[in-house]
């Protein structure tokens, strides 16, 4: 069975001189999906709040996909 979900996309970078190029900055797509956009804009605000630094920047993107279940 198929249904609609948002997944949440996080892109965190460090801003940081001594970490190498390759290493700045990481993808993540959390496990939690969200029945709607509101939902997941919401987890992306609290994810930001939990992470909020001076030298780290995070950006969140919420894409809705159809996803399969078995």
């Amino acid at each position: 069975m198929a249904s609609m979900k948002y997944v949440m996309i996080i892109w965190l970078c460090i801003n940081d001189p001594f970490i190498p190029l390759e290493n700045t900055c990481i993808e993540d797509i959390p496990p939690q999906r969200f029945d709607t956009l509101e939902e997941c804009k919401v987890a992306a605000t609290q994810a930001y709040e939990k992470i909020k630094e001076p030298t780290i920047y995070l950006t969140t993107f919420c894409s809705k996909k159809l996803l399969t279940t078995i």
